[in-house]
C-alpha cells in the first residue's frame, strides 16, 4: 500500500510554483504583493512568531517581559531609557548568549541634541568635548533638582536620560564607531554567561548607547518559536526611533502585538498612544492578535475619580476588545 505524503511536505515548492506562474502574468504581477505570502510560508515551514511589545517610554514594556521570562534581562526604570531594540529568542540552556550592537557617535549625538532641545539646553556642536559634557550634566542635574527628583516629571526624566546617554558614551567610547554600528558577541566582552551579559546591558548608561540587543535564552515560553521584541518608546526623543516601532508593527513578520498603556496614571491616553491604537487597528496583518495591558492599575485603587476616568476610557475605546489585561506597577 502506497503511503500518502503529508499535504505540507512540499509546501515550499508548491507555493514557489504558484508565485512563479503569478510572476509570468504581467497583469497580475503588478497587482499583488507577494511579500506577505512569503512571510506566511516561512512561518509555516519554520514557525517563528514575533510578538512586539509597544508603548510609550516608562509604560512598563521591559518590566512586563522580565516578569514573563522570570529573569531580569531588560533595563527597566522610570524615564526615557533608550532607543534600543531588544529581541529575545530561544536557546538551549548551555547555548545561551547575547549579541550587542552599539549606536554610532552620529546617532548618540542626534539623540543628545534632541533631548537638549526638549530641555531648552544649549548644546555646542561638539558634545563629546569633556567640558561640554560636564556643562550638560550640570544643567541636567539642576533640572532634576528643580523638579524634585529624576522621576517626578517628564522634564526630569529627560534630563536623567541625557545624563545616562553621556555616561554611556564615556564608558563605551572604545567600542563605539563614528558612523557605523559596531556589533559584539558575548565572548568578545569576556562575559562568562548570560547573567553577566544581561547585567552589563541592563545598566542604564550602557543601555542608553545600545542600538540592538539580541538575547538567546532558555525559557519554555520561547521554545515553540515565540520571539519577544521590546521596541523603543513611541514618544522617543528622536522621531526615527519612534517610527521604528510603527514600522515593526506593520512588518509582515510581526505575528502579534502587546500594547502596554499607562493611562492608569492620569486617566487619559497620550496623543502617541492614541496614534498607536489607530495604526494597529488599521493593520490587517495582525488582525485580532493585539493584547492591551493597562499598567500601574494599583495607582487607581485609592483614587475613585482616577478609577472612574479609566473605566470610562476602557468602556468607550475598548468595549469591543476582549483582550484587555491589568498589571500593577
Amino acid at each position: 500500500m502506497n503511503q500518502v505524503a503529508p499535504p505540507c511536505q512540499n509546501l515550499s515548492e508548491q507555493v514557489d510554483s504558484l508565485l512563479h506562474l503569478l510572476h509570468q502574468e504581467p497583469s497580475l504581477r503588478s497587482q499583488y504583493d507577494i511579500t506577505p505570502i512569503q512571510a506566511s510560508l516561512r512561518k509555516a515551514i519554520s514557525p517563528k512568531f514575533e510578538i512586539v511589545f509597544a508603548g510609550a517610554f516608562s509604560a512598563g514594556k521591559s518590566m512586563l517581559i522580565n516578569a514573563l521570562l522570570e529573569r531580569e534581562l531588560l533595563y527597566s526604570a522610570e524615564g526615557h531609557a533608550t532607543g534600543t531594540e531588544c529581541y529575545i529568542e530561544y536557546a538551549e540552556l548551555d547555548k545561551e548568549r547575547v549579541v550587542l550592537t552599539f549606536l554610532s557617535e552620529a546617532e548618540i549625538r542626534e539623540q543628545a541634541l534632541a533631548i537638549c532641545k526638549r530641555l531648552g539646553l544649549a548644546a555646542p556642536p561638539n558634545i563629546y568635548d569633556t567640558e561640554v559634557m560636564n556643562l550638560l550634566r550640570q544643567g541636567c542635574e539642576a533640572i532634576i533638582q528643580q523638579e524634585g527628583g529624576e522621576s517626578k516629571s517628564e522634564r526630569a526624566k529627560q534630563a536623567k536620560a541625557l545624563i545616562l546617554l553621556l555616561q554611556g558614551y564615556v564608558a563605551n567610547c572604545d567600542r563605539i564607531h563614528t558612523i557605523n554600528n559596531a556589533t559584539y558577541s558575548m565572548e568578545q566582552f569576556d562575559f562568562a554567561n548570560l547573567k553577566e551579559a544581561a547585567s552589563y546591558a541592563r545598566r542604564g548608561s550602557n543601555s542608553a548607547v545600545l542600538k540592538r540587543i539580541e538575547y538567546y535564552c532558555y525559557h519554555p515560553l520561547l521554545q515553540d518559536g515565540n520571539i519577544l521584541i521590546d521596541m523603543p518608546g513611541i514618544d522617543a526623543p528622536v522621531k526615527k526611533d519612534a517610527e521604528l516601532t510603527y514600522r515593526k508593527i506593520e512588518d509582515s513578520e510581526t505575528s502579534a502585538v502587546v500594547c502596554v498603556l499607562k493611562p492608569a496614571s492620569a486617566g487619559d491616553m497620550t496623543t502617541e498612544e492614541t496614534e498607536l491604537l489607530e495604526k494597529m487597528r488599521n493593520n490587517p496583518g495582525i488582525r485580532d492578535r493585539v493584547f492591551y495591558v493597562f499598567n500601574r492599575i494599583d495607582e487607581t485603587w485609592y483614587n475613585t475619580q482616577l478609577r472612574q476616568r479609566l473605566d470610562d476610557l476602557i468602556t468607550s475605546q475598548f468595549r469591543d476588545t476582549p483582550k484587555v489585561y491589568f498589571a500593577r506597577s
